[in-house]
């Protein structure tokens, strides 16, 4: 189904983010919640709500960077493009990051979300710069997004939701099994490099008839 498209700078306020001056102890360690993306790399869910580092209102004053309110959708924009979080409590962020703030009626936040995340590579390829990639914030509200009625933008996100979590709980199990897979390993050989249970060791070479390695590249054989 085709759906009309909106602009996202139509369809939510955005916002960039700034950093007080390291320098001065006075703007850090306080009660607002400031974001880089470095802590959005380390979440396992979709929500955020504490970070590494705060700032006092001092250093909130000091600096460009605004407070967003909950449900707002974080997006870091440079170094790197592509992550995604929702806050779940006011927070600012530095300025690798353009936020958007979805206007209720027209744009649930958790469609954005998934919209964002699926459209990773798109968004990467908008970004410039020499030294790293970065989107401006007028290329960024110039992004047009499919735009279902608001009930099936909520739909769509919890669907999205549950492929989500059956997706979790998948690589969970595959981690569970590589690691039962190594100590059955230990168990039944020991270490390797300490070899407690004295096996006999010998070079590969001398143990196989042929090591053999390629072709690669243009030399693979390929099908008529």
């Amino acid at each position: 189904m085709s759906y009309p498209k909106m602009k996202l700078g139509d369809c939510t306020e955005i916002f960039s983010g700034s950093t007080p001056r390291t320098n001065n102890p006075d703007f850090w360690d306080g009660d607002i919640i400031w974001v880089t993306p470095k802590d959005l790399s380390k979440l396992k869910s979709k929500f955020i709500s504490k970070t590494e580092s705060k700032i006092t209102q001092l250093g909130f004053d000091s600096c460009s960077t605004k407070l967003l309110p909950e449900n707002s959708v974080l997006f870091s924009s440079r170094a790197p493009i592509g992550h995604v979080a929702i806050n779940t409590v006011p927070m600012c962020t530095n300025q690798g990051f353009k936020s958007f703030v979805p206007k209720s009626n027209l744009l649930d936040a958790q469609y954005l979300y998934y919209w964002l995340k699926a459209n990773k590579e798109y968004l990467q390829d908008l970004g410039v710069g020499a030294t790293f990639k970065e989107i401006s914030k007028t290329v960024i509200a110039n992004v047009e997004i499919p735009l279902p009625p608001i009930n099936e933008q909520r739909r769509i996100a919890s669907i999205l939701d549950k492929a989500d979590e059956l997706r979790q709980k998948r690589q969970q199990a595959i981690e569970k099994l590589d690691q039962l897979l190594q100590a059955t390993f230990i168990d039944m050989f020991g270490d390797p490099v300490s070899n407690p249970k004295g096996f006999k060791v010998a070079k590969l070479a001398e143990q196989v008839d042929l090591i053999q390695i390629g072709p690669f590249g243009t030399q693979l054989h390929q099908e008529d």
